[in-house]
């Protein structure tokens, strides 16, 4: 009686570890899956987050945010906020947006620029047509959005579709899911960083993001952000996290400051800067300080 409860139990331990390594070889093969192994190896042997540093030596001057506004070399946008369910947007946000007339949506008036030429190159390496699911969408949509579909939407408020910098792609036959299955859903999902949008809710990301991977749900951050965080182990939200108040960080002829909106200091020499809240009462400031 033992001997046959032996034999039934390695029978049915070789055919479970059977199953699992027909299963596991069978998802290997899948162009999706592949591209996301490949995909988070490079992230961590890159870790650009660990080349940014903290610059100490560096010559400032105080200011308020109506002087900031005066300089001629400095671009306020909203392209650093975070949203989520801790950090959410009231009801009458509204962001700065422009009809993006070559998809027919709204969007953040930021990342038209980036995005058209994110959408050339494209066309340009892989031979299809970008195009916009979801872009912009009101406090109030998300409301209706929330009724309809229960918890697998986000809340009112907690959504970065409110903020107009968010869009939801696709190319022809692959949308959703299926869209890093497709060359040019790779090539978004790898090159996107170089045009200033992030893959906001990453593989790896859902303790921290509350949310499942979706390499379909581009935003911008701008740069040098988006090269540091798509070639990072991290989330948005560990990104933001990194920046100590009032310190001054140096990244590849970049200095990254995030501070106190009554508390403004600058480098006294910059070519360029670029001012966003991040909507957790500061406001990041990048300057370019390369020739």
């Amino acid at each position: 009686m033992k001997k046959r409860k032996k034999k039934v139990l390695r029978f049915i331990a070789f055919f479970t570890v059977l199953a699992f390594s027909i299963c596991s070889f069978i998802i290997f093969l899948r162009d999706d899956m592949q591209f996301v192994i490949r995909d988070t190896v490079a992230r961590f042997q890159n870790n650009e987050i660990n080349n940014i540093t903290v610059k100490n030596d560096i010559a400032t001057e105080s200011v308020t945010i109506e002087e900031l506004k005066a300089y001629s070399n400095v671009t306020f946008n909203e392209s650093m906020l975070l949203v989520n369910e801790e950090y959410r947007l009231c009801e009458n946000y509204k962001p700065e947006s422009a009809e993006y007339e070559a998809r027919a949506v709204t969007v953040n008036t930021c990342i038209v620029q980036a995005f058209t030429k994110l959408s050339k190159t494209l066309l340009e390496e892989t031979g299809e047509t970008l195009y916009i699911s979801s872009a912009l969408r009101s406090f109030e949509r998300q409301k209706e959005i929330k009724q309809e579909k229960g918890d697998i939407a986000q809340n009112p408020g907690a959504s970065e579709h409110q903020t107009g910098l968010a869009v939801d792609v696709y190319v022809q036959y692959f949308a959703g899911e299926s869209f890093t299955k497709c060359e040019s859903g790779q090539f978004i999902n790898s090159n996107c960083d170089d045009y200033g949008f992030i893959i906001r809710y990453p593989f790896f990301g859902k303790l921290k993001t509350g949310i499942t991977y979706e390499p379909w749900h581009l935003r911008y951050v701008g740069f040098p952000h988006a090269k540091i965080i798509n070639n990072s182990l991290i989330t948005y939200e560990q990104y933001i996290e990194h920046f100590e108040p009032g310190v001054f960080y140096e990244y590849d002829g970049y200095i990254i400051s995030r501070q106190l909106e009554n508390n403004i200091k600058v480098p006294e020499k910059f070519t360029s800067a670029v001012v966003s809240e991040d909507n957790t009462g500061h406001i990041f400031l990048t300057f370019c300080v390369s020739e």
